[in-house]
């Protein structure tokens, strides 16, 4: 079984690197949650808020023969139930304008991503002044503003298929984590 696949979808395997904890906020039916698993052989977790899309991405991630690699689980990305610093990258593909509190839930994945972890990000471009439906919107240069304010550093963005597809690291994190083991 193969997913519908996007070039943000191979953008975002691109990013991944040799990630090997990953979470995919906002996973909705899990249709890249199970993706990533098939592309990358490693474990992924996908987190929404409504577990109505659960049932069909387990079975699907079942039928794609990675049912041992996805898991699903109903949280809120303004306060996520992990540890510090349990993934090496979480994603937030086309979720981040449904967060009420955006800068909250970047804030929350700088906490949950390891020490050099990165945030892959792709979303709607927005220009100045633009509408996103009934979404909460920001242009690009307020969601990179709103990046180095929760501690991120190293932003880079692309335009793919006219959306933005970005990345950021927790850089700022590390930095702390090796001065405080010297």
């Amino acid at each position: 079984m193969t997913a519908e696949v996007t070039q943000i979808d191979l953008g975002i395997v691109a990013k991944l690197g040799d990630a090997r904890a990953i979470l995919d906020i906002g996973c909705g039916d899990g249709r890249l949650t199970w993706y990533l698993a098939q592309e990358t052989g490693r474990e992924v977790v996908g987190v929404d808020l409504s577990r109505s899309g659960f049932r069909k991405a387990e079975r699907v991630a079942h039928q794609a023969g990675v049912g041992h690699l996805v898991r699903c689980m109903k949280g809120d990305a303004r306060h996520l139930n992990f540890p510090d610093g349990q993934f090496d990258v979480v994603i937030l593909s086309y979720s981040l304008h449904h967060i009420e509190d955006s800068p909250a839930a970047l804030r929350e994945i700088h906490r949950v991503l390891k020490p050099g972890g990165t945030v892959i990000i792709s979303e709607n471009e927005v220009q100045e002044g633009g509408t996103l439906g009934d979404c909460y919107q920001f242009t690009l240069t307020e969601l990179m503003k709103s990046l180095v304010e929760a501690g991120f550093a190293d932003s880079r963005w692309e335009r793919v298929d006219g959306d933005i597809l970005l990345s950021a690291t927790n850089k700022m994190r590390e930095e702390a984590w090796i001065s405080n083991k010297s």
